[in-house]
């Protein structure tokens, strides 16, 4: 069964008129290298019609972010410049890039927000950036490690397209040979550097209203014939590596021998022969260390609290902030009663308490509420339903969930490498 539109509203405003079907079954994420569609400006996000958009001048006007500037037809190099600036060197024939115009263009926020739930990746991983190419102007030869949408807003501009047959999947940034490039790229060089110069291009016209995706990994240079004004959605979800090893990092520093210096590594001798045996020690740790990783917790990290309190189940774990605890202004009613106020109380470094928040709770749940005020360690949902089986779990859920928002628990957004609940 083919998607529907509806369930993707922000991509298929941006690829009619061709359909969400096509767009996953020819390209994303990772069929072919470029997926076009061609069509009215008028079919485009409203955001993308806005008066900040209407010219270069009026961009120039609103952008309040880093701005550069490059010739892409005698250079490699972008250096950057100020927004003042950025008018003059548009009309000395240079290309102008705006490195993130998103919170300048109304409705561009809200539009990425639910580009990125459409595609299914992290919220804040695209930015909204613009190229402005006087004509004759263009940019280098250069490959990106990040997802790309090109929307022509104004004037034709020509792109070039060819695949880095080197390097499959680049990781952190862009590759333009000739211009200074990071040291992450060395490992990832297993076949050696790429060169442009041995790659067959294709050429895609793009006029406005013409939208171009292509994926990290992909050789493009353009070249506009006109005046030319562009928006560029830059999609950078977190990699593989990304997820593992901030997942990896959190469960090795629950562990006194991983969160212990290497002395004596920097020294000789005996000194250093003790802190590598040390090391090859912890090295064999390693896998038993990542089998505790939980798959669940990979996307945690990426998301708001309020986002992850949506998520929450018998698996999800919490932790009392320190200093906090729980009182009541009244005596706890009777079992069958109506709501309780309940106090989120924090204490100082002096002892003074005062309140942090308070919380409606329902009687059955004031003893749930005491035990959760006094516990020190980490503890999983599931906890609760061992020792307050008498209340359904989806109670016990909302519990949680209210007095994370209260500012009682912290909901822990890493996998646990020991079984520490209830404690």
């Amino acid at each position: 069964m083919g998607m529907s539109a509806l369930e993707k509203p922000a991509l298929q405003a941006l690829i009619a008129p061709r359909s969400i079907d096509e767009f996953y079954t020819k390209y994303w994420p990772d069929k072919s290298r470029y997926f076009v569609s061609h069509g009215e400006p008028a079919r485009l996000p409203a955001f993308l019609r806005s008066q900040e958009l209407s010219s270069f001048d009026a961009l120039a006007h609103a952008n309040q972010g880093k701005v550069a500037f490059t010739n892409g037809a005698k250079s490699s190099y972008m250096l950057p410049t100020d927004t003042a600036s950025s008018e003059y060197l548009f009309k000395m024939g240079l290309t102008v890039f705006f490195a993130d115009i998103t919170p300048d263009i109304p409705g561009a926020a809200d539009f990425v927000r639910q580009l990125e739930a459409d595609l299914g990746i992290n919220p804040g991983a695209t930015l909204v950036t613009a190229w402005a190419s006087p004509a004759k102007s263009g940019a280098a030869a250069h490959y990106d490690a990040y997802d790309i949408i090109s929307i022509q807003l104004q004037g034709v501009k020509r792109f070039e397209l060819a695949p880095v047959r080197e390097l499959a999947e680049p990781y952190a940034t862009q590759y333009t040979p000739g211009t200074p490039f990071a040291d992450d790229l060395y490992p990832q060089m297993t076949a050696g550097f790429p060169d442009w110069r041995e790659a067959e291009f294709e050429a895609v016209e793009m006029r406005p209203g013409s939208v171009l995706c292509f994926r990290r990994g992909m050789w493009h240079r353009t070249y506009a014939s006109g005046d030319s004004l562009a928006v560029t959605l830059v999609i950078r979800p977190p990699t593989a590596a990304d997820f593992i090893l901030q997942q990896l990092r959190l469960v090795l520093l629950q562990h006194p021998q991983w969160r212990r210096p290497l002395y004596g590594v920097w020294g000789s001798g005996d000194e250093r022969d003790a802190a590598l045996a040390q090391a090859v020690r912890l090295i064999k740790e390693i896998p038993s260390a990542a089998a505790a990783i939980s798959v669940r917790d990979l996307v945690l990290p990426t998301l708001p609290e309020t986002q992850r309190l949506t998520l929450i189940d018998q698996d999800s774990r919490f932790q009392r902030v320190p200093g906090t605890g729980v009182d009541y202004d009244e005596p706890k009613g009777p079992r069958g009663g109506e709501l309780q106020w309940v106090r989120i109380t924090i204490k100082d470094e002096h002892g003074t308490v005062r309140t942090r928040s308070s919380i409606e709770i329902p009687p059955p749940c004031l003893d749930m509420v005491d035990w959760l005020g006094k516990q020190r360690a980490p503890f999983a949902a599931r906890a609760l339903q061992s020792m307050f089986p008498a209340v359904p779990p989806v109670e016990q859920l909302h519990l949680l969930e209210t007095c994370t928002r209260g500012g009682l628990l912290k909901l822990l957004w890493f996998s646990g490498s020991d079984s520490t609940e209830g404690r």
